[in-house]
C-alpha cells in the first residue's frame, strides 16, 4: 500500500505515514510529545516527551534497506529470546532458518488501526505468519503490537496461539536508551531479585542493592516484575520503565571490544546507550496454550 492511501485510510491529525530508505515510518505527535516507527519489525524508533530529549537510542549507522533490523529503539523478540532453544517447540527441520531473538523483528508488519483515544494516539501493527516466517516458526500465530503515545508512552505485545498445540515463548522489549554516558549509570528496582550473569558462564546470585552498569554486561534478573528506573544523571533526568506479564529484566551492553563486532553500531557508541529489557526469559518463559494468548506491556515516562 503506497504512503498516500495510507495517510488516506488512516486519516488522523496526529499520524503520518513518510517513507526513509526502504521502510516505511509511522510518526505520531500529540500534545504529550512525539514517537517514531517502522512497520519493519513493528520496531519504535524514537520517544519524545513533549519538551524533552529522545528517551531511545538509534545508531548513527543504523541501516534502513529492510535486509536487517534498525540498530536501536525498541526491537520486538517474539516467540524466542536470544538463541532458539528447541524446548520452546522441539527440535524441527526448520531450525537452520530460526534466527536470532525469533522472527517478529525481521518481518514486515500491517497497520491494523490508528485512532485518537482520550488524549492518547494509538496505532496497532499486526503480523501474521507469511511462507518466510514458516520457515522458522511453522506453527500458526497471531500477534499485535499496540503503540499509545499520551501522559506516557506504552506498548503492548499480544501472541495469540492459533494452532492446534501448546508451545514455550520467551520474549523481550529490547529497549535500547539513550543516556549521557553508561559507563557507572545506576539501575533501582532490582534489589533482592535472583540473578544470572550471561559474561560469567550464566553464574547466579542475587543482587544487593541498585544496579551499577560496568562493560560489557549481559544479566538476566528474574522473578520480578516491579517498576525500574534509569538514572541518566548527566541528561538530568530518570526514566521510569513499568510493565505488566513480565517477570525478567535483563541489563546489557557490548562494552569496548564488543561493540566492534557490530558494522552498524560505531565503536565508541557504547557509550552512549544501555539496553534496560523488559522480558520474559529463560525460566520465566511460559507455556502458551493452543488458542490462547499473552499480553505483556511496557510503560515509559519520565521525570527530572
Amino acid at each position: 500500500m503506497s504512503i498516500e492511501s495510507l495517510n488516506k485510510r488512516f486519516s488522523n491529525p496526529h499520524v503520518r505515514f513518510s517513507q526513509h530508505e526502504a521502510l516505511m515510518m509511522v510518526d505520531l505527535e500529540n500534545d504529550h510529545g512525539h514517537a517514531s516507527l517502522t512497520t519493519f519489525g513493528a520496531t519504535l524508533l524514537s520517544y519524545r516527551p513533549r519538551g524533552g530529549e529522545d528517551v531511545l537510542w538509534v545508531s548513527e549507522t543504523a541501516l534502513y534497506d529492510g535486509k536487517k533490523p534498525v540498530r536501536g529503539g525498541v526491537p520486538v523478540c517474539w516467540p524466542w529470546f536470544g538463541a532458539y532453544d528447541p524446548a520452546a517447540l522441539g527440535a524441527d527441520p526448520s531450525d537452520a532458518h530460526k534466527k536470532g531473538h525469533g522472527v517478529a523483528r525481521y518481518a514486515l508488519w500491517d497497520v491494523e488501526s490508528v485512532e485518537t483515544v482520550g488524549d492518547a494516539t494509538q496505532v496497532v501493527f499486526v503480523l501474521r505468519p507469511d511462507d518466510e516466517i514458516r520457515k522458522a516458526w511453522p506453527l500458526d500465530f497471531i500477534l499485535r503490537l499496540k503503540v499509545s503515545l499520551g501522559q506516557s508512552l506504552e506498548m503492548t505485545l499480544v501472541g495469540e496461539n492459533l494452532s492446534d498445540r501448546d508451545w514455550q515463548v520467551s520474549e523481550a522489549f529490547h529497549t535500547y536508551f539513550s543516556v549521557a554516558d553508561a559507563e557507572g549509570l545506576v539501575v533501582r528496582g532490582l534489589d533482592g531479585t535472583p540473578r544470572v550473569d550471561k559474561l560469567a558462564g550464566g553464574a547466579r546470585g542475587v543482587q544487593a542493592g541498585e544496579v551499577r552498569m560496568s562493560m560489557p554486561m549481559e544479566q538476566v534478573f528474574l522473578g520480578h516484575g516491579g517498576p525500574l528506573v534509569i538514572e541518566d544523571r548527566g541528561n538530568g533526568r530518570e526514566i521510569v520503565i513499568e510493565r505488566e506479564n513480565s517477570a525478567s529484566s535483563v541489563l546489557w551492553n557490548p562494552g569496548p571490544e564488543g561493540v566492534k563486532a557490530f558494522a552498524d553500531m560505531p565503536d565508541d557508541q557504547y557509550r552512549k546507550t544501555v539496553c534496560v529489557e523488559v522480558a520474559n526469559a529463560l525460566e520465566d518463559a511460559y507455556a502458551l496454550k493452543a488458542g490462547a494468548s499473552h499480553a505483556m506491556r511496557m510503560r515509559l515516562s519520565v521525570r527530572g
